[in-house]
């Protein structure tokens, strides 16, 4: 009830008690759960991450032994999950809560999506398809550019910026491409 809550206001808006009425329980009900809306927060942010994280398992396994591939397809994937669940991405990434371990089990999901890149990108490494080095590095390299073409489409920025008419699909590979370009071993 939270996530929908959160995808229909926004994340100011959202408070424990609007959850408990969506829910039709009494407004204390939530509180046996949650002690704040930040620890509500950080279950949304959590399911958020376990989604990704799934979604990064389900391009590996959509594309066996194909890095490229596979890193490719988490890029479509993670477009897609964003532009359908903007709110949630945007408290994921915002920086609204904190990242040290106050909510351990955020910290577990998050690092669970992460190593799912980071997955990709050692295999691409034991294939010699892409360029040695840290992996975090060139996993953060790789989200990153997904990532802010991600923001952009979100925030609705795009037809501001770009001069062309743009396909989001079409827009996801060439950028997918262009990074693919930058890990390929040289």
């Amino acid at each position: 009830a939270a996530c929908v809550l959160l995808e229909e206001n926004n994340i100011a808006t959202l408070s424990l008690r609007a959850v408990a009425k969506k829910v039709g329980v009494s407004h204390a009900a939530p509180y046996r759960h949650f002690k704040d809306k930040e620890s509500l927060l950080a279950g949304i942010a959590g399911l958020g991450y376990d989604e990704l994280a799934r979604q990064l398992a389900e391009a590996v396994e959509s594309h066996p032994d194909d890095p490229a591939a596979q890193l490719q397809e988490a890029g479509h994937r993670y477009v897609q999950l964003a532009l359908n669940s903007p709110q949630c991405t945007q408290l994921m990434f915002s920086g609204i809560l904190p990242c040290d371990d106050t909510y351990p089990q955020l910290k577990i999901s998050g690092d669970a999506a992460f190593d799912g890149l980071k997955t990709i990108i050692k295999q691409g490494q034991e294939l010699n398809l892409f360029k040695q080095g840290e992996v975090e590095l060139l996993a953060l390299s790789a989200w990153s550019g997904i990532h802010g073409l991600t923001l952009l489409l979100i925030g609705g920025n795009l037809p501001d910026i770009l001069s062309i008419p743009f396909d989001i699909n079409v827009l996801t590979s060439a950028i997918s491409t262009h990074m693919l370009e930058g890990l390929k071993a040289g």
